[in-house]
């Protein structure tokens, strides 16, 4: 049976939103160059139509705990600067920053050394991984900064 509510609602909206990108994206005359578009709009329509159906069956489970906003403004704070210093910094280095700062700020592990060896081992590796994806595979060409 099909439950409809709010999230039902967001859930059809973000489905629609991806889908609109995926169209966009795909559907090019220059298929090299929106090859990573194309990439990430197909997972993002995917992982919003698996949404759409835990939703609309009611497959949800309901240990929903409300984030609260001011807790979310560092964050927001810390990417509107690198954002802003990646072309000073570089992609890799800005993202590499950010992310050490986010994962440990959001870190459920007490201060301490171990908190902080998990979000360099975060950082690191997810800054590895898009190194490899933007620059290896894809080719991308993203801002060098002063390191490169």
């Amino acid at each position: 049976m099909i439950v409809y509510s709010r999230r039902l609602f967001v859930g059809y909206m973000v489905a629609f939103v991806a889908g609109f990108i995926f169209q966009v994206s795909y559907f090019q005359d220059s298929d090299e160059a929106y090859l990573f578009p194309a990439v990430v709009a197909s997972a993002m329509l995917v992982f919003s139509l698996i949404s759409l159906f835990r939703e609309a069956f009611d497959l949800c489970v309901d240990d929903y705990q409300p984030f609260p906003f001011m807790r979310q403004w560092p964050v927001i704070l810390i990417m509107v600067l690198g954002v802003s210093l990646i072309e000073i910094l570089g992609m890799y280095l800005t993202a590499f920053l950010i992310l050490l700062t986010v994962t440990y700020w959001y870190s459920p592990e007490e201060r301490g050394m171990k908190r902080m060896l998990q979000s360099l081992g975060m950082a690191a590796g997810f800054s590895v991984t898009m190194y490899v994806l933007f620059s290896v595979f894809l080719k991308v060409q993203v801002p060098r900064g002063i390191l490169i």
